[in-house]
Formats: structure tokens, sequence, C-alpha cells
């Protein structure tokens, strides 16, 4: 197979030469021959005497060469990287990003060298080559991180550099970054090996201070000196090094030689502060300059076609994202771990009182070497008095009061126990306290419940010092939480009490660091961090000891859970068993333990005890219509909700096989009378709801014609779980009716198209998604179609921010306005108080080992502050964020001065300043990896959630799964080997309510259809032939990439009726548009597609030889390299579940399973928005010409609406919950009260008669 034909590197770069260029034996032109061939400074490329001046030479090690790896690809015109498109026809080269490189002369031994040599000639006759970790670029960085496991970069050994660019006119290296350029390709410069490090540090420093000194002249043409120099000096280089004054005077002869020869020379040396600067540069001549080549430095940049002409992406460019807006408070804890210079939306902190500081800190430090002496003390003089004496009549006898060395201690009080660990070190001199040290450091903290002094025991409760939670150096160094965990300790361990504040009242004592506060408790398995509960608290404080812990009672509690207990009715007869804290009784429907897919289902006939704590229940097996697929007649629906009920049984251990799951309720079907009642309303009520049609013999269903239909007059239920859930039924839709008036109204941070807001409004019923902000004008044109009541703001989320909150202090300040058109005005922002739910899908940029180096000035990883500051400005009552899985891995760099006592590379930084931050506003919270397919979503998909709650709300739970999904990757989060893994999400298989969603369950009713062939000449008569027969049955449809798409539009019929629920909920309201099309590809691509076989798996190993590009084949490709990795044109499986849905839908992406199970295409716009739960009737906008790439986009993007449904339930309960305890303690429910509840607009119901629902 021939090579593409590429352009050579003289080509593209010097266009209009050609004539000129003379082949050589290597293949390159006579003028890259010269580039090699002309001499060049020694004091500039060698290792003994690299600089930035003849005599100024660069220290580094006599060694300084590059080693070759093993398994390196090299580059060449057939290299495509992972991600790329191999038959993109743009002739432009590629551009990519070189990770982990080093630049070296293959001439001279491979030794390391600078680029600054590319541009001097010293008549050394050098070559220049570089290696190191490439990926593709990105034009938006929303396309990487969202793969559930991303690809590692490829290591390359490039060609030759013919030269390297730097546009000076751009102060932010984001925007224009550094640049080579091969033969083949553009790279951006991301970060050098560690061996390269000290060489490119070298070139980099002082063509970086040059850039911003050019860029900034340019930008502010009137600033003095003083003004540049405050900026500059908050400024970090990609090495994480603060600039000083100093580093301007450094590289003043290369700032000098720059600004000189710019084109913007004369513009830039008349700025005030540049003539401060080159007023001390040396005047130097021709001839005492360094010699350069005659040809001068190309600062020609590369294009991208794809970032011409649409504003969709052109507002997530670097270049156009706002300075990040930021609170006081987000200020003051970002300080330091950020390299921008935000703007504070409020006052300036108070001035800190540095003497008092220190004083302080020494008066600690004095406090804490006092501690750890009496610590080391063995023996320590105990007293008691009889007068303190609790009671005589309990073993040991309990006091109130004890005194140890001389110190009074009483039940209530807060005392420092040492750490043993840590004390060890100490003795040991492994450890030395020091002024910064603290006590937390060296001692734990614990209240004393009541004290055993005749044998020198306390029982405590625990806290846990912050830095001992997840938020480790974030915490702050007074708060305590309170841990559901006690024992006995010896009082001899005691060495101080300290003084503890708790909520409500809990102040931070600032002037006093010896004391310290309380306002959440910690769960180290779930990572919840909720409110005290107050009441429980005084309740126990005021019993007599020992029955005033309040952990005992819990722990009793959870050991009583692990037994089976027995039933009985109001009679005395037994009537079911409890075990795990639920009861389950005679003709219950019910879960029970699977070894594989979703949980078997029950009905209790029997409940037997035949030993002591020893409980076996026997059931009628029943089964789901979905799985009788081979049987079911045609046009049958395949609900997963419904039941039957057969005459097999089963019998099970309760307490030794943990089998029993939960309780569900399954009436007959004949039970629904509408419209009082109605079949739809029920599923919608609750996941725990199904219902009943038929009966069988058995599980396994021979013929459809063994059925026998279920009468509901022989249906028998339990009547005290009967009552006790119409009960519940009819004051939820009580519930429902009252709150419906005031849903809490929403607004959906970086709101895409409003999956995220939406599934949780439909979920809950309690939201109205009120506000929007979203740049993307196609998204926010797609929100607006989709939810009309909405005010969308389709800005920067910083704009908006610093609108809502100048306005509101009435300052003067110009209305942003849409982006859509840059003329229409925003409307007016809410006020605080206004808004009760924010959303936030903030965008961060992946930090998966492809993009492990934070560059110095990304704005977007910065929206997470963004995002804290309208959870401070806004104050809501609750908060919905989502991130990918990557996110966790957001390590932050400390460069300066901050509160948190960190310097250097902090680990999940990100995700432990999100979480400070929302203890520091008084949030609680959870959060945890979700699997969307979990939630009957047919993708696998893996996102970052977190719930929060303000003070004095309720917190809301993570979902549990309601779907199977059998996969075994891990949810849980590590923060640190010492710490147990947070894991609230149940993964035990055969424990859901429901089968997995698949393929076919959600897409089987849309219309198929094929692509034409672009060439049927080509193909041979029994092929066409083939095709032929099958289009009368299956159209096909041109796919023109001249066209914007290929498919139908509008209103069109569907291939059948709904045969699942899944699809029926899908059309549950009529389309305006189907948008069932797809974009077009190249003819090559289509032709590839049409012939990778109708099987579940195929790819691009199943293609005619003829067919085949060069990654597919040649083992030193890419795909080669990583041993021919499937998927590349892969076709899905209908029975299985899409792959993640991400941005870049293409059959050579990433991501390139995307060709239709049944259809000679790849998947549709309509078919991709259903793998995310949308229903038909969303229909998705572009601004202007129809896109199809930017709706891949808007649908990779977006929450899936399944997931954010489940979310919304859980507020739901949560709410309802409350609003009935209120309800059952007769307090009259206020107003304000009744916006905390819900209103589900399809879920009303105001019948007081629920006899109709089930007949005993």
């Amino acid at each position: 197979m021939a090579p593409r034909r590429r352009p050579t590197a003289f080509e593209v770069s010097f266009p209009g030469e050609t004539e000129d260029e003379i082949p050589s034996e290597s293949g390159l032109s006579k003028y890259h021959h010269s580039l090699h061939l002309q001499s060049r400074s020694p004091s500039v490329a060698s290792t003994s005497s690299l600089g930035k001046r003849k005599g100024d030479a660069l220290d580094t090690r006599v060694d300084a060469y590059y080693k070759k790896r093993k398994n390196t690809i090299v580059e060449n015109e057939d290299l495509i990287i992972s991600g790329e498109d191999p038959e993109d026809e743009d002739e432009d080269k590629p551009i990519r990003e070189l990770l982990d490189f080093s630049i070296f002369d293959p001439r001279r031994r491979n030794e390391l060298v600078t680029l600054e040599a590319l541009e001097q000639d010293d008549g050394i006759d050098r070559a220049f080559e570089a290696a190191g970790m490439v990926k593709p670029h990105y034009v938006s960085e929303e396309d990487e991180g969202q793969e559930e496991e991303p690809d590692e970069p490829q290591y390359v050994h490039l060609s030759a550099i013919l030269r390297y660019t730097v546009d000076y006119t751009q102060e932010s290296e984001q925007v224009l970054p550094f640049y080579i350029e091969t033969q083949y390709a553009w790279y951006i410069l991301k970060n050098p090996s560690a061996s390269y490090k000290v060489f490119y540090e070298h070139f980099y420093s002082p063509r970086r201070v040059a850039q911003i000194v050019i860029a900034r002249a340019l930008n502010r043409p009137n600033e003095d000196f003083k003004s540049f120099l405050d900026r500059f000096t908050k400024q970090v280089d990609m090495f994480g090094r603060t600039y000083v004054e100093q580093h301007i005077w450094d590289y003043l002869l290369d700032i000098n030689d720059i600004i000189r020869e710019s084109d913007d020379a004369k513009k830039v040396m008349v700025v005030p502060f540049v003539k401060t600067i080159l007023r001390r540069a040396p005047q130097m001549t021709e001839t005492q300059r360094s010699p350069r080549l005659t040809r001068p430095m190309i600062k020609r940049q590369p294009k991208n076609k794809a970032l011409l002409g649409s504003i969709d992406i052109a507002v997530l460019k670097n270049e156009n994202q706002n300075t990040t807006c930021v609170t006081p408070r987000i200020a003051r804890l970002a300080k330091g771990l950020f390299r921008e210079e935000m703007i504070v939306l409020g006052p300036p902190p108070p001035l800190v009182n540095k003497a008092e500081v220190e004083a302080a800190k020494a008066k600690a430090f004095a406090t804490l070497r006092h501690l750890i002496a009496k610590a080391k003390v063995e023996k320590k003089k105990i007293t008691y008095r009889k007068e303190d004496r609790i009671t005589v009549r309990h073993d040991p006898v309990l006091y109130n009061a004890i005194n140890i060395e001389r110190v009074d201690y009483k039940i209530g009080d807060i005392v420092l126990f040492p750490n043993p660990e840590v004390m060890a070190d100490v003795e040991a001199k492994k450890i030395r306290p020091d002024a910064n040290s603290r006590i937390d450091d060296f001692f734990w903290f614990a209240k004393i419940i009541y004290i055993m002094a005749e044998i020198q025991k306390v029982h405590v409760q625990w806290f846990n010092h912050g830095s001992l939670t997840i938020l480790k150096e974030f915490a702050h160094p007074q708060e305590l939480y309170l841990a559901d965990l006690c024992g006995h300790e010896s009082l001899t361990n005691i060495v101080g009490k300290v003084t503890v504040h708790f909520a409500p009242n809990a102040v931070v004592p600032k002037d006093k660091p010896e004391e310290y506060f309380c306002k959440f408790t910690h769960d180290t398995k779930t990572g919840v961090f909720s409110d005290l509960d107050i009441k429980r608290i005084e309740l126990c404080d005021g019993q007599k000891s020992p029955d005033n812990c309040p952990v005992c009672p819990i722990q009793e509690e959870n050991d009583l859970k692990k037994e089976a207990r027995a039933l009985k009715d109001e009679f005395g007869n037994l009537d079911g068993v409890a075990f795990a804290g639920i009861s389950y009784h005679l003709e219950d429907f019910v879960l029970y333990r699977a070894n594989e897919g979703p949980a078997n289902i029950g009905y209790i006939t029997h409940v037997a005890f035949p030993k002591k704590n020893i409980a076996k229940v026997t059931m009628r097996k029943v089964g789901r219509i979905s799985d009788l697929g081979h049987v079911l007649p045609a046009g049958t629906k395949r609900d997963e909700r419904q039941l039957f009920l057969t005459d097999e049984t089963v019998t099970v251990d309760v307490s030794k096989d943990k089998a029993l799951l939960q309780v569900i309720y399954v009436p007959c079907i004949e039970s629904f009378e509408a419209p009082h009642a109605t079949l739809e309303d029920w599923l919608e009520l609750s996941y725990d709801n199904f219902y009943l049609l038929y009966i069988f013999p058995r599980l396994k269903v021979q013929s459809w014609d063994e059925k026998k239909k279920m009468r509901w007059q022989k249906h028998q239920v339990c009547t005290p779980c009967c009552k006790e859930f119409l009960e519940k039924r009819k004051h939820m839709y009580k519930f429902l009716n009252q709150s419906r008036e005031k849903p809490l109204a929403t607004l959906d941070l970086f709101g895409g198209v409003g999956g995220f807001s939406r599934g949780l409004a439909e979920g809950s019923g309690c939201l109205k998604v009120t506000h929007a902000v979203e740049i993307g004008p196609s998204a926010a044109k797609t929100f607006a179609r989709n939810s009309p009541d909405t005010v969308i703001y389709n800005q920067c989320a910083n704009e908006i921010l610093r609108y809502a909150v100048k306005s509101q202090q009435r300052h003067q300040i110009e209305v942003p306005k849409q982006k859509y058109d840059d003329k229409t005005p925003v409307a007016p922002p809410p006020k605080p108080g206004d808004i009760k739910v924010i959303t936030a899908g903030f965008p961060c940029q992946s930090h998966s080992t492809m993009n492990m180096y934070k560059t110095t000035d990304d704005l977007k990883s910065n929206l997470i502050l963004t995002t804290l500051a309208y959870l401070d400005y806004y104050s809501p009552d609750f908060a919905y964020f989502e991130n990918v899985p990557g996110f966790l891995r957001f390590s932050l760099k400390a460069t300066q001065e901050n509160e948190h006592r960190v310097s250097g590379d902090i680990d999940m930084g990100g995700v432990k300043l999100l979480l400070r931050a929302l203890v520091d506003m008084n949030y609680q919270f959870q959060f945890g990896l979700l699997q969307a397919a979990h939630y009957g979503t047919p993708q696998r998909r893996v996102r970052f959630f977190l719930v929060a709650a303000k003070q004095g709300q309720v917190l809301p739970s993570l979902p549990q799964p309601t779907h199977d999904f059998p996969d075994s990757k891990i949810l849980s989060i590590k923060f640190d080997d010492k710490q147990d893994a947070i894991a609230p999400i149940r993964m035990a298989h055969g424990t859901a309510r429901n089968p997995c969603v698949t393929i076919e369950d959600a897409i089987g009713d849309l219309p198929r259809f094929d692509w034409k062939h672009p060439k049927p000449s080509s193909e041979g008569l029994n092929v066409r032939e083939k095709r032929r027969k099958r289009a009368q049955k299956v159209p096909a449809v041109e796919c023109d990439i001249k066209e914007t798409f290929s498919g139908f539009r509008g209103k069109i019929g569907y291939y059948t009726s709904p045969q699942t629920r899944y699809q029926q909920r899908a059309r549950l309201l009529e389309t305006a548009d189907i948008q069932h099309y797809t974009k077009c590809l190249l003819p090559k691509k289509v032709e590839r597609v049409l012939n990778v076989p109708l099987k579940a798996g195929a790819d691009y190993k199943s293609l005619p030889a003829f067919l085949h590009e060069w990654q597919f084949v040649d083992p030193t490709s890419s795909v080669g390299k990583l041993n021919y990795r499937p998927g590349i044109y892969g076709r899905l499986d209908k029975d299985g579940v899409f792959p993640t849905t991400v941005t870049n839908v293409d059959p050579t992406a990433k991501q390139s399973q995307v060709l239709h199970p049944w259809c000679f295409r790849m998947v549709t716009v309509r078919e991709l928005a259903r793998s995310q739960g949308f229903p038909d009737s969303f229909v998705f906008e572009t601004l202007g010409k129809l896109n199809v790439v930017t709706i891949h986009r808007q649908i990779g993007n977006a929450v899936p609406l399944p997931l954010a449904h489940a979310l919304g339930r859980e507020l739901r309960e949560s709410l309802y919950n409350l609003w009935n305890t209120k309800r059952e303690n007769a307090i009259v429910i206020e107003d304000n009260d009744l916006a905390q509840g819900v209103a589900q607009q399809h879920l009303v119901n105001e019948t007081e008669d629920d006899s109709d629902m089930y007949t005993d």
C-alpha cells in the first residue's frame, strides 16, 4: 500500500521557493540539509558551554546525553497518534503536544542541546531532533478525560526539527505556546524531561519573560514600571517559579534583542515600563551580537481549521477566557494555590497584625512543649472524691469528676490523648516539634462520657481533627469532627483539656489557637460530612451514666441488626422476620440475592425458625417479563417493571446467606382504575413499585401459552405493609400537591443543554430551573428551546457573577451581552436569596497521565473557584456538582504563602480544596463516583458527583444502583494509604432491582437506514446485488462529505412501537424533529464502514486488505505498538451498552466503537441522545448552519438524564421525610417550609380513597 503524500516541510514553510529544491539521498531538501550543515555557536549548543551569551556557560552534567528508549515510535509521514483522524484532508500539518521531551544532536552521540542554537551560526555541523510522549492537541479540552480509561501518550522519536516559534504578542502561553516544527507536524512544548529540564529552562525563561513584557506593552501602552512589576511578580512560570524583579535584569540582553527584532518594536519601546527596562540594557554593536542564520527566525504559528468560523469553539479558546472572579472567602482559601491573578468581588481582608500572630504562635508552641512533656510522664497522680460518685450500683463505680496532676476533669470535657505512634517517634528523636508544629500533630481529641476512677478508666467519644480526615492538609487547624466512635481509655493517658465551641454557635477562635470548634460529624467509610445531631447529643447529656453515651446505642443496634428476629402479628402468630433493619412479612414481595445479573424476586409464603436466630424463608419465585424475549409474541413490550408469579419455590437462610435485600410493592394490574389510580402514576411514584399480570408454572418459560391471568381477588398481600405503603402514597401526593406552588428555584451553571438540572427537576419534582449560565451559543440555544421558561445567560460564568455582585452593590457596570450575537443585553441576574439550588458541571481539564502538568495560566481549570464563589454569594440550600473522574487527580501546586501550611505538589488538591470550601461555607456533603449504567442509562459512564446541603437542611443521599451492570470497575475513592477507601455505592452483583438497559432496549424502535456506497461500481456484482436487495427493506442514504448530514430530519415514523419502558419514556411526547442523522464522512471512511460485518464487536480487523490503513497493519504504528487495540471502526453490541458517549464521535476517534448494531453506518444524533437518556422531543440546536459535530459535543458533555433523575429522587425522598416528620409532630408548616417540599407535575393524584390499589 502506497504511503499518503504529505507536503514537505520546505513546501509548507516556504511556499513559492520550491523551484530551488534539490532532492538528496535522504529525501530532504537542500535547504533542509543546510539547517544542519551550517555552523552554530558552541556557546549556545554544546553541553560544555551553553549560555545566554559567549562566556555565560550553562552549568550541566558532563554526561548530558539523550538515552534511547525501547519500543520508541519513529515519526514519519504515516504516523497517526491515537485520537487523530488518519484521513483528515486538511493540507496543514497536524498539531500535537510533546511531553517529557528531550532535544538532542543525533550527530554528536545524542548530546542534549538547546533550541537557541537553531537561530545561531557558529560553524559547527549540528542536527536537532527531539523525543518525548506525544498526544493529539484537542481543539477543546472537553474532548480530554471523558473516556473511562484514556490512552497513554505514545513515546515518539521526532524527525529533524526545522524551527521553533514563539508569538511574543500573547501574554498567555496557553493562547499561543512555544512550538517546534518537523517535516510532518507541529508540536506544542509542554514539559521537558527531568534530564532536559535545565536545558529547556535556559531556553524558555528569557523568552517567556520577553513574551510577558512585549504582550503587556501592547495591551497596556501607558503602564509604568511599578504597575508592571506588581503584576509580573504575581506570575509563575511553567517550572513553578514565582517571578521576581531580578529575573528581568537577568534576562535583559535577551529581552532587549527580542524587542528590537520584533515587528512591534516601535510600539513597544515607547511604553513607559519598557523604557525603564531598556534604559539599563547595554548598547551593543552588530559585531558584538551572537551570529545568526541569514534567514530570520520564523514566527508563523500553525493554524487549526477546526477553530475557524466556529463561535462555539471560539468562546472556549484560552485567549477568550475571562479572569476568574471570586468572593473574598474563596480568594482567601485559594491564595497561593493558583497562578492566576483573580478578581476579588468584595472588600480586601483585614490587615493581619504579625506581632500578635507571632505572639500567639509562640504561646501555642510553649503549650505544645508542655503537653509533650506531660505525655512522657508514665505515672500520674490521680485523685477522686466520694461526693463525685454518680452511682455505686454500677460495677465499676462511676464518677462525674476526677483530678489528674492537680487538674480537674469532668464529664463533657474535651481532653487530649497522645498519638502513640507519633510520641514513639518523638522519644526516638525522629520527630522534633518546632514553631510550626501544632497540638493535633501529636495528640488526639475526645469527649469524656463517664469516668471509672477506681480502675483508672474513662469512657470517651472520639473526634477526628480535620487533618486526619480526607481534608488532610486543607483542614482548618482548629476544626474537629465528631465521630461515631467510642471506647474505654486509661486515665493516665490524659495530658490536658481544650475548649471546643459547638454548632450552631461554633465560632472560629482566630486569636486563640489553643481553642477549637466543631460543626459537623464525619463518616470515614462513606466520606459524609453532616450536621451534628444536637437533639441526640442533648438527649444523651441528660441521661445518667453509663446511659449517656451517644455511640453505644448505635453499636448495639447495629449488632442487633445482624441477628434474624421473629415478627408476630397482633394474635402472637409468627408473621415474618426482621434482618439488617428491614421487616419481611408473609405475602411480601422481596428482592433476594442472585449470583449474577439483577436480584432475584420472591413472594414470601412461609417463615420458620428451626434454631434461635436462624431464620429460613420460603418464597414463590417471581420472574420478569423482560427476560422472556424468546417467547414473547411480536409487538409485546418487554417492560422491566412487569413481573410474573410462578409455582416454583425456593428456601433461603436469612442470616447465613444474607439473601434478603428489600421489600418491593407489586399489585395486580387490575387494581388500577383510571383516572383515580393509573399504572404510570404508580410506577413513577417509586423505583420499588412493580406490577403483575400473569402466572407461569415455572421461572424458565417454555411457551407464552403457559400463562394464566392473575386476578386481583386472589392476589394476597401483606396487610400491614400494604397499609403502610398506601399511607405513604397518600401523604406523598398531599406533599406534592402542597409544595407544587413553590418549587426550589435552580441556577444551572455551565449548563450545557440542561441535562443535569432537567434530570434533577424531573426526578425530584421539587426544582424549577429558573436561570442558567452557558457560554456556548449553540448549547445555550438548545437549552432555551427545551426549557423556554428558563432565563439563559449565554456568557462566561465569571462575567455573570461579576455583573450580579456589582449590580447588587449598585455599582455602575456595563451589562454583558449575549455571546450568540454580542448585541443583546443579558437579563438582570438573580439576587441573593432567590436561588435555592445550584447545579454545576464545572469544566476541568483532564488530569490523566496525558495532562499531568498543569499550565501556568489555565483559566478553565480555575472555574472550580468560580463555582464556589457562586455558592458563597447565593448561599443556596442545596448544590449538585458533577465532573469527570480525572477531577480526583486534579493536583495543585502551592507556590506562595497560603493558609494551609503546604508547599509544592498537593495530590488531589482540587477536590480537597472543594471540600474545605464547602465546610467553610457551612455545607454538609457527600460525594462519590457513580456509574450511569447503574441507574438505567444504556451507557458505560463513570462520573464524580457531589451533593451538598446547607447546615440545618436535610442532606440527600447518593442513590444506590437501580439497575444491574456487569462491570467490576471499582467506584471507591482512595485519598491516602492510611485511610479507608470511600465507598458509598453498593457494588455487589445480584442486588439491583432491574436488569441492565441495553442498546437494543434503548434504540431498537428507531428507523433503520444504511449509507450508500460512494463508488458502487468498485464492488463486485454479488456484493452490489446483496446491497440492492437489502435496500428494499432498509433504505440506503447518501453520505456525501459536502453535505451537512446523512439521514432523516423532521417528523417521520418509527421502526416499531415502543418495545421497552425505556423506549416508551423516550416517546412520551411527540417530537418536532427526530434528528435521526449522522455526520458525513470521507468516501474512504464510508467504504470501510460499509465493509465492517454486521456482527457485534467487529472492527477494522475484519476489513479486506485493500481498505487497510497503514496504522492497521504496521507493527511500528501507534495501533501496532498497542497490540492492535480493538475498536477502531467498531460495531456496537445490541446486547451490551454504549461506550462512554463523548464529544468526538467518529470511527477513528479515541472512542471509535460507533457503528450501528444492525445498519451499515455510524450511530445518529438521536441514537446518541437516547444513549444519554434524552427524550425524542428534546431537539438540539446549532447557531447558524446545521453542524452535527456541534450537536455531538452537546450530547457528549451532558449528564445522563436517568442518573440525574436518580439523584433528584433521593432529594425528593429526603424532603418528603422532613415534611412528614413535621406533620407527625403536628408542627404547622409555614410557607418557607413548603418551599423545601417537592412538586411533581405529572404525578398528581388527589384521591383520598386508596383501597383500589390492593385487595386482600
